[in-house]
């Protein structure tokens, strides 16, 4: 890379990094708001209706910090607006880079503007609403145990599935399963986990909830094999007065997941979209994101329709993963230890993503 390459990567970057702080500058310095001023930088108002409006976005504040908090964005502020002046009287704002992520950032700033007050509409849960998601999904509460896996993720040729099945479902131990996966040659991955039944994605828990303790099943696709055993669980049931919070905050995240789909459903519907020739073939397969992210999801309740995506320890290398955008709010995904694994994840709402990456040695395949 050359001096002058150098010189310009530098110059993109550092206009990246301010770009977002003279959005902020163009959409608040034009105005003048009544609202009291807390600073002056250089003549230029620095106003309580900024810090109020940082401060609405820190989580878990509580009244007593607030003073701190709102001098500390008062600083941050000032530094901000430094930044600005500076990097205004070196034209720094007319740099391509600072302007495509300005563009960028209004872009951004706008559509979520939109699906919020869209969202705002859709009212709360109520009671009955909470009692029948409790009562229908009894193994993430009123029966909800904790459960420690045993699990084994494997490459078998499809003809020697229905043996392995018949192995673990007819009650055969770990041990014995292991010494089949030897004895046929078949690589193997294991791991044992513990995990609260939250933690596991809805549709998997429903069956799981099935096994009893010492008991195992399997799911294949394809020649992919995960086996999962139930070593031990301990029950840990929540009762409805202490899910009710989380279950309503779900259903909330749920129904304006919703709302947020039709709302782009309709727009796409009523607008004319035009791809030119080298994205036409992509747009033929349909929109490769979902919808906007319209709140950020805080319940970590697994959506009816959970996605658990798991590939074998002996994947080939650039393997691409993509999930669908219908994907429901609990999405698990199991890397093996290959080179090139991509993951795209969708962009519902609602998404709880976990990404489990495997171990930094090399994994064994023996029992020892």
């Amino acid at each position: 890379m050359t001096n002058r390459d150098t010189t310009m990567r530098h110059a993109t970057l550092t206009a990246a990094a301010v770009a977002a702080t003279l959005l902020l500058a163009a959409c608040t310095g034009h105005k003048k708001d009544a609202t009291q001023a807390a600073a002056r930088v250089d003549g230029a108002e620095i106003t309580v209706h900024q810090i109020n409006y940082r401060l609405q976005r820190e989580r878990g504040l509580r009244p007593e910090q607030q003073d701190a908090a709102s001098h500390k964005i008062l600083e941050q502020l000032i530094d901000e607006q430094l930044l600005v002046e500076k990097a205004e009287k070196v034209k720094m704002d007319k740099e391509p880079g600072a302007q495509q992520a300005i563009d960028a950032a209004r872009r951004e700033v706008l559509a979520r503007a939109y699906v919020e007050q869209a969202a705002q509409t859709v009212p709360a849960p109520n009671e009955a609403a909470i009692h029948t998601y409790y009562d229908s999904n009894d193994a993430l509460f009123s029966h909800r145990r904790v459960y420690t896996l045993q699990e084994y993720l494997a490459k078998v040729p499809e003809d020697k599935i229905p043996a392995l099945r018949a192995l673990v479902e007819g009650g055969k131990s770990p041990a014995e399963v292991e010494a089949w996966f030897k004895a046929q040659g078949v690589q193997f991955r294991a791991q044992e986990t513990t995990q609260p039944a939250e933690r596991i994605p809805l549709n998997s828990l429903r069956t799981l909830a099935t096994v009893p303790d010492g008991r195992g099943l399997v799911v294949a696709a394809g020649n992919q094999v995960h086996v999962t055993y139930v070593a031990s669980s301990v029950q840990a049931p929540v009762d409805f007065d202490k899910a009710k919070p989380a279950i309503g905050q779900y259903l909330m995240v749920d129904s304006r997941r919703r709302v947020t789909e039709a709302n782009m459903s309709a727009l796409r519907t009523s607008a004319k979209i035009e791809y030119s020739a080298p994205y036409q073939a992509l747009a033929a397969s349909g929109p490769a994101l979902g919808t906007i992210r319209d709140i950020d999801a805080a319940a970590q309740l697994q959506a009816p329709s959970g996605t658990h995506v798991t590939l074998p320890a002996s994947a080939s290398s650039s393997v691409q993963v993509t999930l669908p955008a219908a994907t429901g709010s609990s999405v698990q995904v199991s890397l093996p230890q290959t080179q090139g694994v991509r993951v795209s994840l969708p962009a519902t709402p609602a998404s709880s993503v976990e990404v489990r990456l495997p171990p930094q040695t090399t994994p064994d395949t023996s029992k020892k």
